[in-house]
């Protein structure tokens, strides 16, 4: 009998998603390894991570942060379409050495975003892993109210395995 794949699907909401560090090592710890990985927003920051080996150092930076740093990540804009702008997080990416192309990574990873104009979900699964993560993968309000709710991306991790 083969072994059922398994999905990763890593939601958002910074605290949420700094304890995704402490479920993955949890896995691991119990001999479970997912086969594909989706995040959104900060999800997608840990994913990412975890897909490029870098889980450790991750967690060492989200273990020392404070208020300010974090004020200072999230990068935030008014304008421009998007409230995130996401330039802190691509340069913390690539300081951590998270920034081959998606495809060079050991298993298929997504991070979902939403469309502003329509609304819908979209699977980045191409392209340098550290432009994917970003702003994009933030929650936009359009017309006064959120879009969609794609806070766990279940549906790509379902779709993907």
């Amino acid at each position: 009998m083969t072994r059922p794949r398994i999905g990763l699907a890593l939601g958002s909401g910074s605290a949420r998603g700094w304890s995704h560090i402490g479920v993955i090592e949890a896995l691991a710890e119990a001999g479970i390894e997912p086969d594909i990985v989706c995040g959104c927003s900060i999800g997608a920051v840990v994913g990412a991570a975890y897909v490029a080996g870098e889980l450790p150092a991750l967690k060492d930076f989200a273990q020392s942060l404070t208020w300010r740093e974090i004020a200072r990540m999230l990068d935030v804009r008014l304008s421009g379409g998007g409230l995130i702008g996401g330039q802190e997080i691509v340069a913390f990416l690539r300081k951590l050495k998270i920034s081959a192309p998606i495809a060079r990574y050991g298993k298929p990873f997504a991070a979902v975003a939403t469309d502003l104009q329509s609304g819908r979900e979209i699977w980045l699964r191409e392209g340098p892993i550290e432009e994917a993560v970003p702003s994009r993968n933030w929650l936009e309000y359009r017309e006064g109210r959120p879009p969609a709710n794609f806070s766990v991306p279940r549906q790509a991790a379902r779709s993907m395995g």
